[in-house]
């Protein structure tokens, strides 16, 4: 009976891990070197627990359910990291982890019973071991731990043998990506070599000196917008793909699609984000100052006080009072700290607003444009030259929940689906975006100003099968990285006959010196990674990052996706007829991209602009 307890309960437990395992890599997709991937994290895992059952105490029980139980968690946490990710958790990102209450209805979203699976057998190893540990004929016994002594040694040897061999067919990269100890182990070394990156960098300053005295051209465009005030509108998950778009005769972005069409506006409909790893914030670095945010952890954390020299800056420098409104508290994503770097002077935070009807994070759009606006007023007044207001909505954030008095239609089969619920936000969004400029205009603050709106980064995932196939339905097409991560970019500028929609493929990169030539303005003191859409290119690129591997590249009519460990296992395709195309065509793009990502990286951990300011 004791014997059959111990060889079943053992039996189950590898049976168990291994089980775990499969499950775990087909919840992070591993798509390459699967079975090498499961056997080493099986067996070492498996190796582990036979080591905690040759320890001579009798608390080894106690010591195996605890190293299970952590290891359940950290596949657990992993899954539901990379569920909205799209990567593994780094040591970087648990920094962050402060922040976990801030979006816990965007984590119940990604709860199911896959994920919950991971932590399920939990329960039946803990009674196991119970009752392992009350049956006292088993501290007498050896047999567990003479058996466990051989497994030790065969899982040891396959470990081995299977490393050699992996490496040997120049796997290694390959598998190190995905199999979790392995991962891990690369990551720590990493994690204590950065702070040494920067006296490798010595050779970059020869190429900024390109960035710094790039030259402008002047266009069609060129200070169209001089003299006039700014209003940055950043919409919360607003994509490109649901403008002019309709379900069952519903306009989705109504508003946005009749500014689209205004003769004052230009629209850039083929401009992508750039985000890492603080998302809504970085976007903001990389629209406001054009440069790659940092992917270690959110710029804002880690460089909030580098000197900068971007659009509040630049426009301060020109006369401009400068302000940032978001309804969400000052301290998220360390905004109070960033914002007085980046050349802000006021930030108009959720503190500042009055509001008691919450939808999602906090205060609904519709009162954070009609509050901003009493507090544009205000700024306006402030003396007799032009304002940069910088507003940053909310309801349109994951997981999406609008209260049925705000849902103007039945959706049919996307109904309750997260597809569902981001078209009903962002049909919310964007009505308030235009009662908001209707409101400029009876308060006379419309026809002196500039407008400009896009999105931070994409709400709909091309990664979340399930939620893919929905977006599918609504494109007509495949749903992938490029419309996952393409945005929309509208500049109005009230009384001009400028109506344009510009293909040139860019990124928020691009914004500043696209805005700064529209504006007659000059950035004489810092750097710009990007450029200004309008002028003439003979070839543009973004290189995106964050939720995809740096090294990925995107053209006007083509996307290569970099695979995360080696070059060979990318793929490409083109943008049009999403035709798989042969991948060696971007080797150099891709190498290029890492460089210009590295190049921005250096600006950052140096502080670059300081010196720059400092000359």
């Amino acid at each position: 009976m004791v014997y059959s307890l111990i060889f079943r309960g053992e039996i189950l437990l590898e049976i168990f891990v291994f089980l775990k395992t499969i499950l775990f890599m087909n919840l992070i997709k591993v798509e390459n070197n699967r079975l090498f991937v499961v056997l080493l994290t099986s067996l070492i895992t498996l190796g582990i627990i036979y080591i905690i059952l040759n320890l001579k105490t009798n608390k080894k029980y106690s010591i195996l359910f605890l190293f299970y139980f952590v290891f359940s968690v950290f596949l657990f946490a992993n899954a539901m990291y990379f569920g909205y990710f799209n990567k593994l958790i780094s040591i970087d990102a648990f920094t962050q982890a402060g922040q976990v209450g801030d979006v816990l209805d965007s984590i119940k979203e990604l709860l199911n019973f896959k994920r919950l699976a991971l932590l399920l057998d939990l329960p039946i190893i803990a009674a196991y071991l119970i009752a392992i540990r009350k049956n006292k004929t088993i501290s007498k016994l050896n047999i567990s731990e003479r058996k466990s002594k051989r497994l030790l040694l065969t899982s040891t040897v396959t470990v081995i043998i299977l490393f050699i061999y992996i490496t040997t067919i120049g796997q290694i990269k390959a598998v190190a990506s995905d199999e979790i100890y392995s991962f891990y182990t690369s990551n720590l070394i990493n994690y204590f070599k950065k702070d040494n990156e920067v006296e490798n960098f010595l050779t970059e300053e020869d190429k900024l000196e390109e960035l710094i005295h790039r030259e402008t051209q002047t266009n069609e465009f060129t200070a169209i917008g001089e003299n006039r005030n700014l209003i940055v509108i950043q919409v919360e998950a607003l994509q490109n793909f649901v403008l002019f778009r309709e379900i069952n005769g519903f306009e989705i972005t109504p508003n946005l699609n009749k500014l689209v069409k205004d003769s004052a506006t230009i629209y850039y409909d083929n401009y992508f984000h750039l985000v890492g790893k603080g998302n809504t914030s970085d976007a903001e670095v990389a629209t406001l100052n054009s440069l790659y945010p940092s992917l270690e952890e959110p710029t804002n954390t880690l460089y909030y006080d580098n000197s900068y020299y971007g659009l509040p800056w630049i426009l301060r420098d020109n006369g401009y009072t400068t302000w940032a409104f978001h309804g969400y508290k000052r301290d998220f994503w360390n905004r109070d700290k960033a914002y007085a770097s980046e050349g802000f002077q006021k930030f108009i935070a959720q503190d500042d607003f009055v509001f008691d009807n919450y939808i999602g994070f906090g205060i609904p759009d519709r009162e954070f444009f009609k509050q901003s606006l009493e507090y544009i007023k205000e700024l306006d007044q402030i003396d007799e030259n032009p304002f940069f207001a910088f507003l940053i909505t909310l309801t349109s954030h994951t997981p999406f929940k609008m209260p049925p008095n705000e849902k103007y239609t039945d959706l049919g089969e996307l109904e309750g689906t997260l597809t569902g619920n981001y078209i009903h936000a962002i049909h919310y969004t964007d009505m308030e975006v235009g009662r908001f400029i209707e409101n400029l205009k009876s308060e006379g603050l419309y026809e002196n100003s500039i407008i400009a709106i896009y999105g931070d980064h994409f709400g709909i995932a091309a990664y979340d099968e399930t939620e893919s196939e929905n977006a599918g339905k609504i494109t007509n097409e495949r749903y992938d990285y490029d419309t996952m991560m393409n945005i929309p970019l509208l500049i109005h500028v009230p009384g001009e006959n400028i109506n344009k929609t510009v293909s040139t493929v860019g990124s928020q990169l691009d914004f500043l010196p696209t805005i700064l030539n529209i504006m007659g303005i000059k950035n004489e003191k810092g750097i710009m990674f990007g450029k200004d859409l309008n002028g003439e290119f003979t070839d543009n690129y973004v290189f995106p990052m964050g939720y995809i591997k740096e090294g990925s590249v995107i053209s006007e009519e083509e996307m290569f996706v970099r695979d995360k460990a080696l070059f060979e296992n990318s793929r490409a395709f083109n943008r049009i007829t999403r035709e798989e195309i042969d991948i060696e065509k971007f080797r150099d793009l891709s190498e290029r991209a890492l460089e210009e990502i590295n190049l921005s990286n250096y600006v950052l951990k140096s502080n670059y602009i300081d010196r720059l300011l400092n000359e």
